[in-house]
């Protein structure tokens, strides 16, 4: 399955039916079950809501005449959510007005009741052909397209911008820096870059430069030549040989000592480069994609980095945002880990997640990025038995964290500051919106007359 929404080849589709008649959820529910299909239901378009943005949908099949929220208007709510998710209009109220209105909007298709059962599954059957083309074309259709969207979530705007740059820069030979906190995932974008390079094929190194001594680092880099040093009984290739043709990934270069930085300077412009206790130069063709979690213009101005290597690195720099800062990725990011770790052979279906789960992973701040949710989902799978993931199978530092709402309302000291009292009663005056919104969120940008991206930067911002 893709990363947001997809058919696997050879597993059926998991289908959401939506009907505040309980006899017809459980004769859809009866029907899609001896038909194959994975089935939930949901009595109301907001239970609806939910479990469409908990994961895990393929198609929803959802009844027009509905309280408080009709067809249509769930509709546009799960179009907002998952765009490429078919829907299929149910309706005993059938009218060319409202196929008309249904089909324009981009609804998939419009079945009356009573209907066919043969005539429910022949629709299924192409709402999955239409699921499964549109995963295979938003991940592409060759094996590095593929790569590039199977392991970078893009819900977010930022990062589809971080998507639509390694697009333009990564069949160039320019050098790279990414800029981000650490666990906010350098190293799977630099990859990415390489992997939908021209120099996909050839190899793939990286070096973490703060986990190598001081000492022996020049050594990693460039090799050395053999009696060189203590300990230096044979001649050794250095990283920079290994990756010849390929790419060099630097992470946390901000730690290299000023001495090798020289080094690094040289051998990036005249593309060659000397064995420690060497006399010969030898040239390589190395793409070097360099990393940090430093403020790399910071450490220039201090003196730790060289100016010129940092421009040199600087020709394109891509910059990673923390999670707290997008939101929308959290719970696709959520559901990759799971298939990760559940793996395809394993047999098991991904589970959707939980609506008190969804609301404790959105407000957690995440102060360990990426890495700390692919942590926090394998903790989850970890105690998980049937059903979805609920808050309390996650760690509990997450489930114990107070959200943006919950914090607002906390009582300010006499003695502090204006800024502060002013962004405490902004806090409290959105979550009470949110409350008045049900917890939804554009509903609440709308109401708050502000984009949806801010209302998100309001509620991370501590």
């Amino acid at each position: 399955m893709g990363a947001k929404n997809g058919i696997m080849c050879g597993i059926m589709a998991k289908i959401l039916v939506v009907d505040d008649e309980p006899r017809i959820l459980l004769l859809m529910q009866s029907l899609l079950k001896t038909n194959g299909y994975s089935v939930v239901t949901a009595k109301d378009g907001v239970s609806a809501i939910e479990l469409v943005r908990g994961g895990g949908i393929d198609i929803a099949v959802t009844d027009l005449r509905m309280q408080p929220m009709d067809g249509m208007s769930l509709f546009k709510e799960i179009h907002a959510i998952a765009p490429d998710m078919p829907v299929i209009l149910l309706t005993a109220y059938a009218s060319v007005e409202t196929a008309i209105e249904a089909m324009k909007l981009g609804i998939f298709d419009y079945i009356t009741k009573p209907f066919k059962v043969d005539d429910m599954v022949a629709c299924l059957k192409r709402a999955e052909e239409k699921a499964s083309k549109s995963a295979t074309q938003a991940m592409g259709m060759d094996h590095q397209a593929n790569y590039l969207f199977e392991n970078l979530i893009a819900s977010s705007a930022a990062m589809r911008s971080v998507c639509e740059m390694i697009q333009k820069v990564a069949p160039t030979a320019v050098t790279v820096l990414i800029n981000g906190e650490s666990g906010t995932g350098k190293e799977v974008v630099a990859k990415t870059i390489h992997r939908n390079s021209t120099r996909a094929r050839k190899p793939w190194v990286a070096v973490n430069c703060a986990a190598i001594p001081e000492q022996l680092l020049e050594s990693e880099m460039f090799g050395h030549v053999k009696g060189s040093f203590t300990g230096a009984v044979a001649d050794k290739e250095g990283l920079f040989e290994t990756a010849n043709g390929g790419t060099l990934f630097l992470d946390e270069v901000s730690s290299m000592p000023l001495i090798l930085q020289g080094k690094l300077l040289r051998a990036l412009q005249e593309k060659e480069i000397r064995r420690v206790g060497g006399t010969k130069d030898i040239p390589v063709d190395v793409r070097v994609i360099a990393a940090s979690n430093a403020n790399l213009e910071e450490a220039v101005v201090k003196g730790t980095f060289r100016s010129d290597l940092y421009y040199r690195f600087a020709v394109i720099t891509i910059d990673i945002p923390p999670l707290r800062k997008r939101v929308e990725d959290i719970i696709p990011l959520a559901r990759h880990f799971m298939k990760v770790e559940l793996g395809d052979s394993s047999g098991i279906p991904v589970p959707g997640i939980a609506a008190d789960a969804v609301k404790a992973l959105e407000s957690y701040d995440w102060p360990g990025n990426v890495r700390e949710l692919e942590n926090a989902m394998k903790h989850a799978l970890t105690f998980y038995q049937d059903g979805d993931i609920t808050a309390d199978l996650l760690p509990p530092k997450i489930t114990e964290h107070k959200s943006a709402s919950e914090a607002a309302g906390e009582d300010i000291s006499d003695n502090a500051s204006l800024k502060s009292y002013l962004k405490a009663k902004e806090k409290e005056y959105i979550g009470r919106i949110l409350d008045n919104n049900g917890g939804d969120k554009e509903k609440a940008a709308e109401a708050l007359k502000v984009n949806l991206s801010t209302l998100y930067r309001k509620l991370a911002d501590g």
